[in-house]
């Protein structure tokens, strides 16, 4: 039996899972987020040491047992990060063999249980996305935020929450029922409670507590949050549709893959827009929920990069394996959209 292990470094978390090559899930372990460009490189090594040594334990089984690694990693945007992360990786595996790819991949691999082929948008934090032609050629964005075009990840969402709070209070914006729920989360008595609030280090940290919120006022019907909504999902529609475009994808059912938290919030309006945004260039596109959660798609890459077959009778086996041994890793209610 062959082993191999998957690692998906985000912001908030690091998940570590290995994988056997007949389909046993083995060990899985979680730590706190290693994207180096906030931690630092030391901590995203301990993290990244903390999650594979728990899932190591849960296995019963040492570094040595392991073929090969796929480290999925926020913060590996640029050829400089590569270099970077690529040598701290190797000295923190040796002696497994390790690849190194832009934690969007484990996303998509995630959710590539039909396809070669296919794009990946996650809104996590920030917000990045990928793709995967037919003859394997990658497009990664870098997902550095405004400086490389991007808007629409959690803190993002925060912030418009924030903002339009803010400008129902002084009349430049129309009245949300935003207001109430913001002041809350954000343990703020006023608008200028929240002001101070968000001047400080302390309110920054919380805006992603704010993101469930506003899926919650849209579906009760403010306007204001149906807005932020619809711009969210145009702007995930749009990115999905380049890279549609750029991988000659648009004539072609291609999986669009949303595999992050934000894209289950609740109503249907976001996928409803993304999937409306993605048709009017890919009308065989299908927008979809994975199965699985991103880690396990890190453990699949390290599968593929070996050259062992995955096929779908491989995944439904998998599947079922950990619904009954890592519920955690698996979603029940994979939802398909037209």
């Amino acid at each position: 039996m062959t082993n191999y292990l998957g690692v998906d470094g985000g912001n908030s978390k690091t998940h570590a899972f290995i994988l056997s090559d007949s389909g046993e899930p083995l060990g899985f372990g979680a730590s706190r987020g290693s994207d180096f460009q906030e931690v630092g490189i030391e901590d995203a090594c301990r993290s990244w040491a903390q999650a594979i040594s728990i899932a190591l334990g849960e296995a019963g089984l040492e570094k040595q047992d392991l073929c090969m690694g796929c480290f999925c990693l926020a913060g590996a945007d640029l050829p400089e990060d590569y270099a970077l992360l690529e040598k701290a990786v190797a000295e923190l595996a040796h002696p497994v063999k390790t690849i190194v790819k832009n934690d969007s991949i484990a996303a998509l691999r995630a959710g590539l249980t039909e396809f070669t082929h296919g794009v990946s948008v996650i809104v996590g934090a920030g917000f990045n996305a990928a793709g995967r032609a037919k003859d394997g050629a990658e497009i990664i964005l870098p997902g550095l935020g405004y400086i490389s075009g991007d808007y629409g990840g959690g803190r993002w969402i925060g912030r418009q929450m924030v903002r339009a709070v803010m400008r129902a209070w002084d009349g430049r914006g129309q009245a949300t029922s935003l207001r109430g729920p913001v002041l809350r989360a954000m343990g703020a008595q006023n608008e200028f409670e929240l002001i101070r609030c968000m001047r400080s280090n302390g309110g920054h940290e919380r805006l992603l507590d704010l993101v469930p919120l506003l899926f919650d006022a849209a579906y009760d019907g403010d306007e204001v949050a149906q807005s932020l909504i619809t711009t969210l999902g145009v702007e995930v529609g749009i990115t999905a549709a380049m890279l549609i475009s750029r991988l000659s994808l648009q004539h072609d059912e291609v999986p669009v893959i949303l595999s992050t938290s934000v894209f289950q919030g609740k109503g249907p309006l976001l996928l409803d827009v993304i999937t409306e945004t993605v048709h009017r260039t890919a009308p065989l596109a299908r927008v979809v929920i994975p199965d699985f959660i991103p880690v396990v798609g890190a453990a699949l890459e390290a599968m593929s990069s070996d050259r062992k077959d995955i096929n779908a009778e491989f995944l439904g086996r998998l599947r079922q394996k950990l619904k009954v041994s890592f519920p955690e890793l698996v979603r029940n209610d994979v939802q398909t959209l037209a």
